[in-house]
């Protein structure tokens, strides 16, 4: 007992110290962790080409080109409308200023009865030079300038791990299959079996999930984005594009592109109730799109989470790991819930759940069978003992009286 109780002891005491070594090693960690999610996300195509007969190296470097051509088709074609649309919402910023002075405020003036006001830009400049020249000094000066270095050498060392981790995630998904061997060797026997239908289950959930928020989230923002400028909003693709990539995070995408659709409108129809209605329309139509169809078809119920278990989880990400929590609160909820469906299911199964032991016997042959959540035992008797078996039990069925009377 004191050996098994040590040697556990000893098995925590060596995870909570590797766990501390990761931890402080962190910023080179984690360049290794996203690119071995990175592998895992596309091992499955490269998998799908090594069954055509092509080489692993060659399938892998065809997904990571395929990748590359992409991406560089879609900044080819994205930049040039997100540039038009920024160059439109810059030029909508002196009209929006002009109708602040002209209808909005002297409107909040005479309905609450307030000393009107006026944005003056001018005086607004003048104000910030000020506050620069007064509160730095050539001394802060120097110190910004340090700073900014400082933020271009990180810069530099974002970019490097950037391209860092396609790097290794190639030699991840390189020698992937001999990594899982690995990893099964270390399952101790007994339990394999029920770990690797946990894991299947996890990855199966975690897979399906993933592949299916990104189709949502592409689809969404074409909505999103055709819905605006059907309407007539300038700016509406670069607000349906935003729209519908917050939507990774829940709620997110919605609140973030409606408050955005809302501003754009005044800067540009001012106070247009009807331009309010069709912007109100758009998303009520995108949010039904998304709850009716792409939701139930692309995610289904993958998850199995209630709604304000979801707002929860985002929470709880962001409380723990900020911006990047919130982005990997759903996956993490999604795998969580799979541990404890089947957690759940050992703690029903198990002894402490008040599972009730079966005893039964045969009378005829003798034959014992005892049957309980984990385990069923039969007990075959020869035919010597269950004879003095029953002899026995007979025998102990003898009442006293019968003794006296014979």
């Amino acid at each position: 007992m004191v050996d098994r109780t040590l040697r556990r002891i000893f098995i925590l005491s060596g995870i909570v110290l590797l766990l501390w070594v990761l931890y402080l090693l962190k910023p080179v960690v984690i360049p290794f962790v996203v690119a071995f999610f990175m592998a895992y996300l596309f091992s499955p195509l490269v998998e799908q080409f090594c069954k055509v007969g092509l080489p692993r190296w060659l399938s892998i470097s065809l997904v990571f080109i395929g990748i590359g051509i992409a991406l560089t088709l879609a900044v080819w074609y994205i930049i040039p409308l997100v540039w038009k649309q920024l160059m439109i919402a810059r030029d909508s910023i002196p009209v929006g200023i002009n109708w602040i002075n002209s209808t909005f405020l002297p409107w909040v003036s005479s309905t609450f009865h307030i000393e009107e006001m006026e944005i003056d830009t001018s005086h607004m400049s003048s104000i910030v030079m000020d506050y620069v020249q007064t509160n730095y000094s050539a001394d802060s000066i120097q110190a910004m300038l340090l700073s900014v270095a400082q933020s271009g050498l990180n810069f530099i060392q974002i970019g490097g791990t950037v391209v860092l981790i396609p790097i290794i995630a190639f030699y991840f998904l390189l020698d992937w299959q001999r990594m899982l061997d690995s990893l099964r060797r270390l399952i101790p026997r007994p339990y394999e079996q029920s770990t690797l239908a946990v894991v299947q289950e996890c990855h199966s959930v975690l897979g399906a999930f993933v592949k299916g928020q990104f189709l949502v989230m592409i689809l969404l923002g074409v909505v999103y984005a055709t819905g605006l400028q059907l309407i007539g909003l300038e700016v509406g693709l670069i607000i349906g594009m935003v729209a519908g990539l917050a939507s990774i995070i829940p709620y997110l995408g919605f609140a973030v592109g409606i408050v955005a659709a809302i501003i754009a409108t005044f800067l540009q129809f001012g106070i247009d109730w009807m331009q309010l209605v069709l912007v109100l329309v758009v998303f009520m139509i995108g949010q039904a799109v998304e709850g009716y169809i792409l939701q139930p078809f692309l995610l289904g119920d993958k998850i199995g989470l209630s709604p304000v278990a979801v707002v929860f989880a985002v929470l709880a990400g962001a409380q723990l790991a900020g911006f990047m929590g919130m982005l990997i609160a759903l996956p993490v909820a999604a795998v969580i819930v799979v541990l404890l469906r089947h957690l759940r299911d050992f703690y029903e199964k198990s002894y402490l759940y008040g599972q009730p032991v079966v005893v039964s016997e045969d009378g005829a042959s003798g034959d014992i069978s005892i049957d309980t959540a984990q385990v069923h035992i039969d007990i075959e008797l020869d035919p010597q003992s269950a004879n003095s078996l029953q002899q026995t039990e007979k025998s102990s069925k003898i009442k006293p009286s019968d003794q006296q009377n014979s």
